[in-house]
């Protein structure tokens, strides 16, 4: 019986020690826009369940070098700042976002942030942009359209063709894909 009852206890110690304080929605992200546009974003939250004392700093980016980034993690940072930290209050919801500013440069880009939570927990999120010049295509979807996997919207929602005057990714079959803006 006392054999039952120290394991017993030995495990609610256990799973009180490792029980985490926060969450995070997401930590995988997808943002994308014009190269033209002065800046595109996307976001997630993380949610703090217990304090946290909360460390990030960015651990790699593979953006065009013209690129320039930024984040939001609770308070607005200037692009150029790689770290930070925060303390959050029980049952709080902290914004977490990072912008791109593509200046005028087409392309893609992974960003991951490290996330360090009561100097134990750790998280990568990662942002992958994509900044793509305008277009006008009604000759390269019709030229190309054997070759289209998915069609969908920014928001991820599956079409079985290009609807007029909305931005929609188109995914090729060899991997690729692109934004359009089909008049």
């Amino acid at each position: 019986m006392i054999k039952i009852i120290t394991f017993s206890i030995s495990l609610i110690i256990c799973q009180v020690l490792n029980a985490q304080s926060y969450s995070i929605e997401e930590i995988s992200i997808t943002l994308s826009g014009n190269a033209s546009n002065g800046d595109f974003s996307n976001n997630t939250y993380y949610n703090a369940l217990d304090s946290c004392n909360v460390s990030w700093e960015i651990i790699q980016d593979s953006v065009p070098n013209s690129w320039e980034y930024s984040f939001c993690f609770p308070n607005c940072f200037v692009p150029g700042i790689i770290s930070g930290n925060s303390t959050f209050l029980p049952n709080s919801e902290q914004y977490l976002n990072c912008h791109i500013y593509p200046n005028n440069t087409s392309g893609n880009g992974v960003i991951k942030m490290e996330i360090t939570t009561d100097g134990i927990y750790k998280d990568t999120i990662t942002w992958n942009g994509s900044a793509v010049s305008d277009l006008i295509t009604n000759d390269l979807v019709s030229n190309t359209k054997s070759d289209i996997k998915y069609i969908y919207d920014i928001q991820g929602k599956m079409y079985n063709s290009i609807l007029i005057n909305q931005i929609m990714i188109v995914e090729y079959e060899n991997g690729l894909k692109e934004k359009v803006l089909l008049q």
